[in-house]
């Protein structure tokens, strides 16, 4: 709930704060307060019983998780990727207010790169039911990937600390400024001499490749469809920044409810204690209309035009509503967060710029606490960001904010043909079917005859060990004869309409 039109009339507040107590008492229960509480209340139960239905819906849904290994001279950009979430955003679903009673919300999809001693993969984790679409948009814009079902990573690992295997740092990665200001994207990255592409992910793939045995970092990206609502805000944005007047902002629903609740709160002199500034005939200190603007597009500075065009160019664009986490885990031997959170955090910083939008972590989720009881809280932050990363929660930690795709596709793409690292895994080379003019190899008399050579010069040979009578790579490795495949065409189906 947005309150920064409410105001609190402190003149008014301080007369009935000197009332004498039995009178305070009396004023409070008879001027609305017991209303207040009811309210309250019933937000609250309201609430728990939402969640507690929403919980039930949530286990009944089965997700997979899968690993993406794509051809090592692979010459795909991030814009494959940026289409690949275009896609993928076709799993918003439009949940009524009788499905929202029932429990059903939004589902989110998991993108998250990982090294395990050094051996960096891509997964995806997504619902089972959406797995066709998350394979077809991937085959779309990378026809030879190889993309295997496999286990949850994160199941056989502690979640309570401390814990006598375990060290760990964490913290939940979010926006420095408002999220209709867009990050550096991938287009930034091009050498405009050269023009060639430097790939962002190849910092990120360097540093987590670096770390050692027994060591884990886990970058997750949970990514939730959502609609084109967010656009306002930043509509408005651009408005504002241009000295064009928007249009008058509506009404919170809920600003009725407490208007009627703060009319109970007036004294004898008509004052009210609690008033909202709408604008239209509320109750303001300031009474004066102040002329509307002239449009400031021509005195707007070259940085303010750039920040203009950006943040329209960003909401020009599909989004989805974002959490980013970032976990190292390592045995208290190793544990050296330094060494490398730095270098990985880091390499989420060439997104950053100083006249848009970067990344910080979050000070209220991260796991480094001084003050005040400074190991119970690590240790309840570590328990509660790691389960919170177990379970893919949306829930729980920072509240989401906007990327649009081309952000998110910045952030996590598969590397380009130039990126190396011995660690990263991806598939030898293209799979591919000999085209159709490739003449096809047919044992005639001379080739039979040659072979039969090759065989003679091998049984004579005093380096070879093997034996030539042994049918087994053979049987394994050989073509089958495929003169039966004309008799194997598939039948058109009986309901099909023939001529």
């Amino acid at each position: 709930m947005d309150f920064s039109t409410f105001f609190i009339n402190w003149e008014e507040l301080a007369n009935v704060g000197s009332l004498p107590a039995d009178q305070l008492l009396q004023y409070v229960m008879t001027h609305g307060m017991g209303f207040v509480y009811v309210f309250v209340i019933a937000l609250m139960a309201y609430d728990i019983w939402l969640n507690a239905k929403q919980n039930a819906w949530y286990m009944k849904k089965k997700f997979i998780f899968l690993a993406v290994d794509i051809p090592r001279d692979s010459e795909q950009t991030p814009k494959a990727v940026e289409q690949l979430f275009a896609t993928l955003s076709g799993a918003q679903a439009n949940v009524s207010k009788k499905e929202k009673y029932e429990g059903q919300f939004q589902l989110a999809f998991s993108f998250e790169i990982i090294s395990i001693d050094g051996y960096v993969q891509f997964i995806i984790r997504t619902p089972d039911y959406w797995r066709d679409l998350v394979e077809s948009s991937i085959y779309s814009q990378y026809p030879d990937a190889e993309i295997t079902e496999v286990l949850d990573y994160t199941t056989d690992l502690p979640v309570h600390f401390p814990n006598d295997d375990y060290n760990m740092w964490g913290t939940e990665v979010i926006l420095v400024a408002p999220d209709y200001l867009p990050i550096r994207t991938y287009t930034e990255f091009e050498d405009k001499v050269s023009g060639e592409f430097k790939d962002p992910m190849a910092s990120v793939i360097e540093t987590m490749s670096k770390i050692r045995n027994g060591e884990q970092v886990w970058l997750q990206f949970l990514l939730k469809p959502t609609g084109g609502d967010w656009t306002k805000k930043a509509n408005a944005a651009a408005q504002k920044l241009a000295g064009k007047k928007g249009p008058a902002p509506k009404k919170p629903w809920y600003q009725d409810i407490f208007s009627s609740i703060f009319n109970l709160f007036v004294l004898n002199n008509g004052e009210s204690m609690f008033y909202w500034n709408d604008g239209e005939g509320s109750k303001s200190k300031k009474d004066t209309k102040k002329d509307d603007l002239p449009s400031q597009m021509l005195h707007l500075t070259p940085g303010e035009k750039g920040k203009l065009e950006a943040i329209e160019h960003k909401a020009s664009k599909i989004a989805f509503e974002c959490k980013i986490r970032l976990i190292y885990l390592s045995p208290h031997d190793q544990y050296n967060p330094g060494r490398v959170i730095a270098p990985v955090f880091g390499s989420l910083k060439q997104f950053s710029t100083m006249d848009l939008n970067a990344f910080k972590p979050d000070p209220k989720t991260k796991t480094k606490v001084e003050w005040f009881f400074a190991k119970q809280r690590m240790a309840q932050r570590r328990e509660s960001l790691i389960k919170a990363y177990k379970y893919r929660s949306g829930r729980t930690g920072h509240s989401h904010f906007i990327l649009n795709i081309e952000e998110l596709a910045s952030l996590w793409h598969f590397p380009s043909m130039e990126i190396s690292t011995p660690m990263l895994q991806k598939t030898e080379s293209k799979k591919s079917e000999p085209p159709f003019s490739l003449p096809i190899f047919t044992e005639t008399k001379a080739s039979a005859s040659s072979t039969d050579d090759l065989r003679k010069q091998l049984r004579t040979a005093k380096s070879v060990d093997f034996d030539l009578n042994n049918k087994y790579f053979e049987k394994k490795f050989a073509k089958h004869d495929d003169s039966d495949v004309d008799d194997k065409k598939a039948v058109a189906p009986k309901n099909l309409p023939v001529k």
